[in-house]
């Protein structure tokens, strides 16, 4: 119901704002009943448009703050009718102002002669606002599905002073700028409608094959299942708790670190529709520096290489220890939540490919978690730099794979972006 009533805000916005965008000069060029009272009224409607996606985008951020604190996410309909319709009217609000503009700085015959000298300030400032709004058009909504209550109402208030802007200067441009309004040839500017409507159907057709992707996503996951079954088929648990793991000794592998175990009893994909809950357990890394851990090798420390030479050596041990944001559950859905994106759990460790090649291994030790991951090197040189629990993962062959230790002490900002870059600088 939800995606439902996105779509339909979506279409109705990009109804509004195309009559944003037109300028209401001349009606009765496109036999518009009612011409006359429309065009002396083009602003107080115009601004009207502008309340009634306000209103929406407000009832939506309503319902977002409800999914927040029952999910713990925000799910992306409601961010897009909660973003979209206030960034669609700054844009309509710039375009308006960008056409009138265009005829003043062309055609003197309709720049009031007061701003000749300065009309050229003027499409700089309206070019400065566009880039304002794509800019700020891509931040937002993915900042706006993991900020909590208090982030989305100052996203929402930035994009709401973004649109009052374009608006603004819109109204300024008409009122001030602009001379002989009636007389404007604005015949071809009907064609705007006709682009919205197309730029709807595209995010129809994106949107169906989305889910024709998701769905062969979940048809190769079944399949990898299958072909990881014992010959005695063993259901597939609905939800998966993490136990202690036993000691076991240390088998030598000249395989990459991160290679999948084939274990089938112990080794299973997990659907985007099944849920994955951690059972905590403390432990004090304090006493689990130097022991070894029976888990994929780049987790593992091994006595024999503790030396003075290992970076381990040189960190201070954790004193005491901060509260988790994100939690590890809220890592792992916003992690499974990425596009593509197929869940790996082999005993005690998730593994996460896109496609087939795995970008993140997370492991949950309760009061703290550690994180294995691509990353570009000279950014993850940086990142050792700056937070001492982040080192170089040697286990492993490939010089772009880096761990991390997260005590409470990694900003969430951090976290989210080095998982945004992991899967982004590994190719499906």
């Amino acid at each position: 119901m939800k995606k439902f009533l996105s779509n339909l805000l979506i279409f109705v916005a990009l109804l509004l704002i195309s009559l944003v965008a037109i300028p209401w000069n001349n009606l009765g060029q496109w036999s518009i009943p009612m011409a006359t009272v429309l065009q002396n009224n083009e602003l107080y409607l115009k601004a009207g448009a502008a309340g009634v996606l306000f209103l929406f985008s407000l009832v939506f951020l309503i319902i977002s703050f409800r999914e927040q604190s029952m999910e713990g996410r925000t799910s992306q309909p409601v961010v897009n009718a909660s973003v979209l319709p206030l960034w669609m009217f700054g844009v309509g609000a710039t375009v308006y102002a960008a056409g009138l503009a265009a005829f003043a700085y062309t055609q003197p015959t309709h720049l009031n002669p007061t701003y000749t000298s300065t009309i050229l300030y003027v499409v700089i400032g309206i070019g400065f606002v566009f880039l304002n709004l794509v800019g700020f058009g891509h931040m937002i909504p993915s900042g706006f599905r993991t900020r909590k209550v208090a982030g989305k109402i100052l996203l929402f208030v930035l994009l709401l002073e973004l649109a009052g802007i374009a608006g603004g200067l819109a109204y300024f441009v008409r009122m001030y700028v602009i001379a002989n309004y009636a007389t404007l040839y604005t015949y071809n500017h009907i064609i705007i409608l006709a682009v919205a409507i197309g730029i709807y159907l595209i995010h129809l057709i994106l949107q169906i094959v989305k889910k024709n992707r998701a769905t062969e996503e979940e048809l190769l996951e079944t399949e990898v299942t299958e072909m990881e079954k014992p010959q005695k088929s063993m259901p597939t648990p609905k939800s998966t708790s993490f136990e202690e793991p036993s000691p076991r000794p240390e088998k030598k592998s000249k395989k990459s670190a991160l290679e999948p175990i084939q274990d089938p009893r112990k080794t299973f994909i997990v659907s985007k529709e099944q849920s994955i809950s951690s059972q905590e357990r403390g432990v004090d890394p304090t006493n689990m520096l130097y022991e070894e851990v029976p888990v994929d090798p780049e987790f593992t420390k091994v006595s024999s290489q503790s030396q003075a030479t290992s970076i381990d050596y040189y960190i201070e041990k954790p004193k005491m220890f901060k509260p988790l944001d994100p939690t590890f559950d809220l890592l792992v859905e916003y992690v499974r939540d990425l596009p593509g994106v197929v869940t790996k759990i082999s005993d005690e460790k998730i593994t996460f490919y896109r496609g087939r090649s795995p970008f993140l291994v997370l492991m949950n030790y309760g009061n703290y978690y550690r994180m294995a991951f691509r990353y570009e090197l000279e950014k993850g040189i940086r990142l050792i730099i700056k937070y001492p629990t982040i080192s170089k993962n040697k286990s492993t062959k490939d010089e772009v794979w880096f761990k991390a230790n997260n005590y409470g002490d990694l900003p969430k900002e951090v976290i989210y972006e080095i998982v945004k870059t992991s899967f982004d600088t590994t190719t499906a």
